[in-house]
């Protein structure tokens, strides 16, 4: 399901995403659809469907955009009667949500956890991606393998406040997914929950 497309970045892996308003696309999402910590998918290009290929991000904060506010002044129309009399007014308000790149899926259906060598390019559609995508995605070659998560050290260097609570957001989803390896999963889940209480200490 599409949620949005991309429309901002900050670095070669850090991007704004425009969610979709109402009218936009046929399905508009919820915002349980773009929550904090959600895994999404990234098209390569305007062919990126067919071929496969996408970068895989996760959530890590939301914006929301009303340049109504503040102005008090006086309106020609109000804005239930806009569609009517002005079809062609821009919606303004919009919800911006930021993701950090976490690495990519080919088109063969490989992982590659890490900074990819491509980035996205502007207006490129953002989806959220499946369970399954997102198992394929921590298991190199797919389907098989041990849990890989090489990108915990790039969310280690965010220069973000939310970082701490982004990797225990990931680490709790993936519990669930992967059952066999949950015991792992919370003892680092554990250890990266008393370090975010430790050091904000000194």
């Amino acid at each position: 399901m599409y949620i949005g497309k991309l429309v901002n970045s900050s670095s070669h892996i850090e991007y704004l995403c425009q969610i979709y308003n109402p009218g936009e696309t046929e399905w508009t999402p919820d915002p349980v659809d773009y929550g904090f910590g959600t895994f999404v998918g990234i098209e390569r290009s305007q062919d990126a469907q067919a071929s496969g290929s996408y970068l895989v991000g996760v959530i890590y904060n939301t914006t929301l955009l009303n340049p109504e506010f503040g102005t008090l002044g006086p309106r020609l129309s109000p804005e239930e009667e806009l569609a009517i009399f002005s079809p062609d007014y821009l919606h303004e308000k919009v919800t911006l949500v930021a993701i950090f790149v976490l690495g990519e899926m080919d088109a063969q259906g490989r992982a590659s956890q890490g900074v990819p060598a491509v980035a996205a390019t502007i207006d490129a559609r953002v989806r959220r991606l499946s369970d399954e995508e997102v198992v394929a995605f921590h298991r190199y070659p797919q389907g098989s393998g041990p849990l890989r998560l090489a990108y915990l050290p790039s969310l280690a260097t965010m220069n973000n406040p939310l970082a701490p609570h982004l990797a225990l957001a990931i680490l709790s989803r993936l519990r669930s997914l992967f059952p066999r390896e949950a015991p792992y999963l919370a003892v680092l889940e554990n250890n990266l929950a008393w370090k975010s209480r430790v050091e904000p200490v000194g």
